[in-house]
């Protein structure tokens, strides 16, 4: 019992639309998460990954501290960060 050339070009196939389907989405995503984390700034408007609102005021290369709603500041992890939801005007 062994693998026939249909049995094979079925699994390529698998194999393929996976690759498609799954890890080249995931893959680009990863990328433009990453491309924006590296573009962040001071006074950018963000959302962490719990969901919570606030302005840029300080980063390194590791961390990121946010402006709350008064002067609340809080420090996380760059990974933290989901989105910019609104660029600061120039």
């Amino acid at each position: 019992m062994g693998f026939g050339s249909a049995d094979l070009l079925f699994l390529l196939g698998t194999i393929l639309v996976m690759y498609f389907l799954f890890f080249l989405p995931q893959r680009r995503k990863q990328q433009a998460l990453t491309k924006m984390l590296a573009a962040l700034k001071k006074g950018d408007k963000v959302v962490t990954t719990a969901g919570m609102h606030g302005e840029v005021v300080a980063l390194d290369d590791k961390t990121v501290t946010l402006k709350f709603h008064g002067d609340a500041r809080i420090d996380f992890d760059k990974a933290a960060i989901t989105a910019v939801v609104d660029a600061p005007k120039a």
